[in-house]
């Protein structure tokens, strides 16, 4: 890996991923990043043992949030492996890429984000996906965060500021 991909791939910052190779289109603002998985191994979700062996690898389209306002697109490089102890194939999941959608999570993030401060057709534009795409993709985001919600906070025990004379503070 060159000093170049190296900054993209932090660029990027998509935990587990590399940036391998890149090119733009000016004309139409577009970086295209081919990206691969950096884990040589995997565990098998058919028996739970890890395996290394690698079977095919298959590219999978998605966009990602833009970048310097140009549009993203990523073209992701998926290994598939086969389980010496089960004799099965299986290509792992990654959690940065969302299930079901040709984007990655943190894109969708950003779009549910976006149609609450508008609508979903407007978020699409904005991103520049199109419409119907993007309110399937909102709805299926919407119903994952319903039935995973994220992980409860801790209640707060105490306010206050610290470091001063006249430090106070409020234990609820």
């Amino acid at each position: 890996m060159d000093a170049r991909e190296l900054d993209l791939t932090e660029l990027l910052d998509l935990d587990g991923f590399a940036v391998v190779a890149a090119e733009s289109d000016r004309n139409k603002k577009i970086r295209r990043l081919t990206i691969t998985v950096t884990a040589p191994a995997a565990m098998c979700p058919h028996c739970g043992r890890a395996t290394a062996e690698r079977h095919a690898c298959h590219d999978r389209d998605v966009v990602d949030l833009p970048l310097g306002g140009w549009k993203t697109e990523l073209t992701v490089q998926l290994f598939q492996f086969r389980c010496d102890a089960c004799d099965k194939f299986f290509t792992p999941q990654h959690p940065v890429l969302a299930e079901g959608a040709h984007a990655t999570e943190r894109f969708l993030e950003r779009l549910a984000e976006c149609a609450t401060h508008g609508d979903v057709s407007a978020a699409a534009r904005f991103l520049g996906v199109a419409e119907k795409t993007a309110e399937r993709w909102h709805y299926d985001y919407v119903q994952r965060q319903v039935k995973n919600p994220a992980k409860k906070l801790e209640p707060i025990r105490c306010l206050g500021i610290d470091g001063t004379e006249n430090a106070s503070s409020a234990f609820l």
